[in-house]
């Protein structure tokens, strides 16, 4: 399904790995950080669908804003229209979308439920939101977000749920492998290799059900949308 995306990444497979890497420390409770105003009709606000699910040309538009943030942030500069083309960047950040909305899928199929006092806890460990010394949460701060970015706060807190959401669906996975296969040590293994052993089958585990999700659902990029908003946004 995915194929067309990924071709341009795979001349740099270990540069888009790392990159990968450093964005799924940083993308986790991202998700509702920008308001975008809905100007487009109805025929063009489509990206993708996901299973039926659609990926808004605003919310795509806000999520490449935010990694590319994280990018900038993260090598400490900024990132021009060439490397951004070079590294697939609109590409990464669709399959990240979409990645996103199967996990989602999945955890709600496996009856993963995140009440309100936990999406709570997780807004106030945002630092945004901090002030003072020591830095605390300040009410004030969160809503002067809201209303800078023209959210309302269910909407953010919901987005902060389905994040939270994702988040538990590939812990219980990660368990799960733990659980129904035990490692055993090499003899002579020293407790942090046996760790690291463990943590590779955990994400080789999430992995391999990311895909199956993926090549069990139906996905319909429309191309023609995603190539015009990507090249506006470059």
């Amino acid at each position: 399904m995915l194929e067309w995306i990924r071709k341009e990444a795979v001349e740099r497979p270990k540069v888009i790995g790392a990159l990968m890497i450093l964005i799924g420390g940083v993308f986790v409770l991202s998700m509702g950080w920008w308001g975008f105003s809905a100007t487009r009709n109805a025929r063009s606000n489509v990206v993708a669908r996901v299973d039926g699910v659609p990926i808004k040309v605003d919310d795509y538009s806000r999520d490449y804003l935010i990694m590319k943030d994280n990018y900038k942030r993260l090598l400490r500069g900024d990132l021009g229209a060439k490397i951004l083309k070079d590294l697939n960047f609109p590409g990464l950040v669709l399959r990240n979308m979409i990645y996103r909305q199967l996990w989602i899928d999945e955890g709600k199929r496996l009856g993963i439920k995140v009440p309100d006092q936990t999406v709570v806890q997780e807004i106030a460990r945002i630092p945004f939101f901090h002030v003072g010394t020591p830095p605390v949460f300040s009410k004030e701060a969160y809503l002067a977000f809201l209303k800078e970015t023209h959210q309302t706060a269910e909407s953010f807190e919901e987005s902060v749920r389905l994040d939270v959401l994702v988040q538990r669906a590939q812990l219980f996975v990660r368990a799960a492998q733990t659980i129904g296969n035990p490692l055993t040590a090499s003899p002579g293994a020293s407790a942090k290799d046996a760790n690291a052993e463990r943590v590779r089958f955990q994400n080789e585990t999430v992995e391999a059900l990311q895909n199956q999700l993926e090549s069990q659902s139906h996905i319909d990029i429309d191309q023609k949308v995603f190539r015009e908003v990507s090249r506006q946004l470059l």
